[in-house]
């Protein structure tokens, strides 16, 4: 099959020809169809991640069963499915009752232990498979996982109903904490954004206010909207010195929620966090019900993620694409398509 695979640091990816996966027992492969390219991504293929050269990356992404091994049940051949970011041993209790995020053994997928949807095909098995609705394209199932994502870190924020919050980023995570944070019932949401292309993107999608944070204060429109700063500050960029920003922004005994992945040392003063009493939480991964919730919510329209899809691509073309996408851009969410 056609993969691109990681050759070394610095985003060096290249097409090569490799080995069809093939599943064993209680094992699926599943071809893709869809695959959108994560800010982790670039992070890994980065100089400080240290992933392994041969990797093929890929985790947010839909497809269809190919083919099934010895014991799976409940899928056949042609399925619409979307898949998870995650692998369990398939053996354990959490594995056999479809909590494989849970598994004590579970590999995270494209980062070297488990290969990515970089590729035509990807094995994985049944607890990371879940069926898509009818009618969802491939291209929207493919922005579940990062749904998924922004709702855990909804949830690690325990949001309620009435209050504000400020977003640090406007790529895809960012966007779709804004999405959630909306459909909660957020009574102001400002997004702190660099680039003009992305605060019109948030605009659009649902904010009530996009500032530069190098021209005006986010917690300060927050506060200037509601008369209040905000209640929770969620940092979706994963770049040294958000954290220290967020807490920055935060307001005494607000909620900082740390969604974005920083493969760096991030050091911040924790006085400063201390003399506002704040609540410093972090947020990896997902559950189940959270990815039932998410492919049922973007199902119906309640949430949507197409207007955040600004480019799309093929395979062919991932390995330049990541040398732009390094650099700052008014892209958002890039999707591979197969």
């Amino acid at each position: 099959m056609k993969a691109c695979v990681y050759r070394a640091p610095g985003a060096r990816l290249e097409i090569a020809e490799v080995p069809d996966p093939i599943a064993g027992p209680g094992e699926l492969v599943v071809r893709v169809k869809a695959c959108g390219i994560c800010g982790s991504d670039l992070h890994a293929a980065g100089r400080n991640f240290r992933m392994p050269p041969g990797t093929i990356l890929g985790h947010e992404f839909a497809g269809v069963v190919e083919t099934l091994g010895a014991g799976v049940e409940g899928l056949e051949p042609g399925d619409p499915v979307v898949v998870m970011s995650y692998v369990g041993c398939g053996q354990c209790e959490d594995c056999r009752t479809g909590e494989a995020q849970r598994c004590r053994k579970v590999k995270l997928v494209g980062f070297g232990e488990v290969p990515g949807a970089y590729a035509e095909l990807m094995k994985t098995r049944p607890a990371s498979v879940f069926r898509m609705p009818p009618g969802m394209s491939f291209r929207e199932a493919a922005t579940v996982e990062p749904l998924v994502v922004a709702l855990h870190g909804l949830h690690r924020a325990a949001f309620q109903a009435g209050e504000s919050c400020v977003v640090m980023g406007a790529g895809p995570i960012g966007i779709a904490t804004m999405l959630w944070a909306r459909f909660a019932g957020a009574r102001a949401i400002v997004v702190s954004e660099l680039s003009e292309h992305r605060r019109r993107l948030a605009l659009k999608m649902g904010a009530d206010a996009a500032v530069d944070p190098r021209m005006h204060n986010p917690a300060g429109r927050v506060e200037a909207l509601t008369g209040t700063g905000p209640q929770v500050i969620f940092e979706c960029i994963g770049a040294p010195g958000a954290m220290a920003e967020a807490i920055a922004y935060a307001q005494r005994s607000s909620r900082v929620v740390i969604i974005g992945v920083c493969t760096e040392d991030d050091g911040f003063a924790p006085i400063t966090a201390m003399s506002k009493e704040l609540d410093m939480r972090f947020s990896l991964g997902m559950e189940r019900a959270e990815v039932e919730m998410a492919i049922a919510t973007l199902a119906t329209g309640r949430v949507a993620t197409a207007p955040m899809i600004t480019h799309t691509m093929g395979i062919d073309d991932l390995p330049k694409a990541f040398a732009s996408l390094a650099l700052p851009t008014n892209q958002s969410k890039v999707m591979v398509e197969f």
